[in-house]
């Protein structure tokens, strides 16, 4: 009869256990509201329900419900179908009194079992529209000028500003808007975060943005990401600013507004850069009273030790595991180091994590997996091992204790112990080295292989050598820094050189078939020359004095009017209509035969 009660008994816990993960009403709200504000309440449900009942709504009035809408979908996902219904039930609300109040779950009856949604509490602030009555009338240019780091700029809030090495911090990167349309954003530039080590805290940003109660007026804030951050040195650690571009939306103005006005986007989206202030951070060293266990954990933690299996074979591995799970820098835990007895082969632990970043921190568990061989009979012992960590919230250190270990190793197959080799037990072997070592006693002579170096050609030119290089890699450089300190010079040798590298620019602009680019690099090129050539600057030049200083430096007049004919062609074919490739061709020709020419002829 005991067992029919129990029997009866578990399967009711369990239907109802399954009954309340399968079933989801869910109460949703906006977190702030303004005095005078409507706003909607929302309940959902995953099942056909009824007898809705509200909680008592103290401060609001009910203007519009319950309005309910259904959705169902249904699915083929490999050849099985599947369908799902949601049911919404929606309320209008009006504020009407300023301060926090909390709606207590709803209820409604599904299948006969009575169901809770959750609860919600909504903060309802005197908002001033001062702003948003001036914004109808204004344009988009007197718009723009009121957008400023009092309505609409970035911060990255942190939950703590004085933590202990190691303990994280929770950083979140906000925009904050007032009266300001935010459609978009770009250029995201993200903190360095020097001094921390980071982890993302993935899905912590909601696709919209959220009502808060910012020194009693409501701002408009996006969350872009969310962070853990665990500094890695004591002292005074800087979080940079963050940079972005808002697309700020504007209404723009009408002469005279219409019926079909309001069906066209008649707006404009301006570009907003904003920056964020830097944030300091403290970082306490832990206390020096640290014991010898301690290896940086800092946070909460528990420590499970376990072994497969304390009576084996030689030779038969045995695993041993050591799990430490809780709230902290779970990344930085390093395996523990146990004193092994020296007649286990041990090999390098295998480390295993399951962690998850969330506003609470780093939770989850480390485990290490030690793989052990014992190689001798006998009856052995692991000994107990410290883990220790710093509490911050205690501030102080907390010690866990693992369970020493009784292992049992019996002999191999065959019979064989193997506690012995060569009449020395392993524990023996252990100090050979260590004891007293014969020396060689017998005599010996050193042969030496080949001549001595001493004395001979190559140990004098050893030296000689180095130093008759150092010696002309000196006199070298000193020409080189003479020759180099002469400006003018430099610059007449490397003139044709210089002239040659436009040409190749204005050879590439040819094939690529772009006219502009391959004129102006055949005169930038004809300049330039002229200008190194003769050590005058650009602005003194022109065509006139050009033919001067060619004719006083007595280059040959052929020369000198082919030098302004093609100046002159690639002046005029800038402007004039497309020539051809056959022509651009025989004018980079010529420019080329002109220059060499010309580089003979100066004296």
């Amino acid at each position: 009869m005991k067992r029919l009660f129990f029997l009866l008994l578990t399967c009711l816990f369990i239907s109802t256990s399954a009954f309340a993960d399968k079933t989801k009403f869910t109460a949703t709200a906006p977190n702030v509201v303004a005095l005078g504000e409507q706003f909607r309440l929302s309940y959902s449900l995953n099942e056909k329900g009824e007898g809705l009942k509200l909680p008592v709504i103290k401060g609001f009035r009910v203007l519009l419900g319950p309005s309910t809408s259904t959705n169902m979908s249904t699915q083929y996902i490999n050849g099985k179908m599947t369908s799902s219904s949601s049911y919404t039930y929606t309320y209008v609300l009006l504020a009407e009194t300023e301060g926090k109040f909390t709606f207590e779950p709803a209820e409604i009856t599904v299948d006969g079992k009575l169901v809770k949604s959750n609860s919600h509490t909504i903060e309802v602030v005197r908002s001033s529209t001062k702003n948003k009555q001036q914004g109808t009338h204004q344009s988009t240019s007197a718009q723009a000028q009121n957008i400023t780091k009092d309505n609409l700029y970035l911060k990255v809030n942190v939950d703590r500003k004085s933590v202990f090495m190691g303990e994280p911090v929770k950083a979140s990167l906000k925009i904050y808007t007032k009266d300001v349309k935010v459609v978009n954003f770009e250029q995201f530039k993200e903190p360095s975060y020097q001094g921390f080590l980071t982890q993302n805290i993935e899905g912590s940003n909601s696709n919209a943005f959220q009502g808060e109660n910012i020194n009693g007026e409501i701002f408009y804030t996006y969350t872009i990401k969310e962070i853990l951050l665990f500094p890695q040195h004591d002292g005074e650690i800087i979080i940079d600013p963050m940079e972005l571009s808002c697309i700020v939306q504007l209404t723009a103005q009408a002469r005279s507004r219409g019926f079909f006005d309001d069906f066209f986007n008649n707006y404009k989206n301006v570009r907003v850069p904003r920056k964020s202030e830097p944030v300091k951070i403290k970082v306490k060293p832990v206390p020096n009273n640290a014991p010898k266990s301690f290896d940086g954990a800092v946070g909460q933690f528990k420590m499970n030790t376990t072994i497969n299996q304390d009576s084996v074979k030689v030779d038969d591995a045995i695993t041993m595991k050591v799990t430490i799970s809780g709230n902290g820098n779970m990344k930085l835990i390093n395996p523990l180091k146990f004193d092994f007895p020296a007649d286990f082969e041990v090999y390098d632990p295998k480390t295993n994590q399951n962690l998850q970043s969330s506003a609470k921190g780093m939770t989850g568990s480390t485990t290490f997996e030690y793989l052990i061989i014992p190689r001798h009979a006998g009856d052995f012992t692991i000994p107990a091992n410290e883990f220790t960590y710093f509490d911050p919230n205690a501030k102080r250190y907390i010690t866990k204790l693992s369970p020493e270990f009784k292992i049992y190793v019996e002999k191999g197959e065959g019979g064989i112990s193997n506690t012995t080799i060569s009449s020395f037990t392993k524990e023996d072997v252990k100090f050979i080295g260590k004891d007293i070592r014969f020396i060689k006693t017998n005599i010996f002579e050193p042969i030496y292989k080949g001549e001595i170096f001493f004395g001979t050609l190559n140990f004098y030119l050893a030296y000689i050598l180095p130093l008759f290089i150092f010696l002309m890699a000196f006199v070298f450089n000193r020409k080189r820094i003479k020759q180099n300190a002469d400006v003018a010079k430099m610059k007449n040798k490397r003139a044709n050189r210089v002239a040659m590298k436009r040409l190749k620019a204005a050879s590439i602009s040819l094939k690529a078939n772009k006219k502009e680019a391959f004129y102006d690099e055949i005169l930038k090129a004809l300049w330039d020359y002229i200008s190194d050539k003769f050590n005058l600057p650009l602005s003194d030049l022109s065509k006139d004095n050009i033919n001067g200083i060619l004719v006083e430096k007595e280059i040959e007049k052929e020369i000198i009017t082919d030098f302004m004919a093609i100046l002159d062609t690639c002046e005029f074919a800038r402007y004039a209509p497309s020539s051809g490739s056959s022509e651009m061709d025989s004018l980079y020709q010529k420019t080329i035969d002109t220059i060499t020419k010309l580089e003979k002829n100066i004296k």
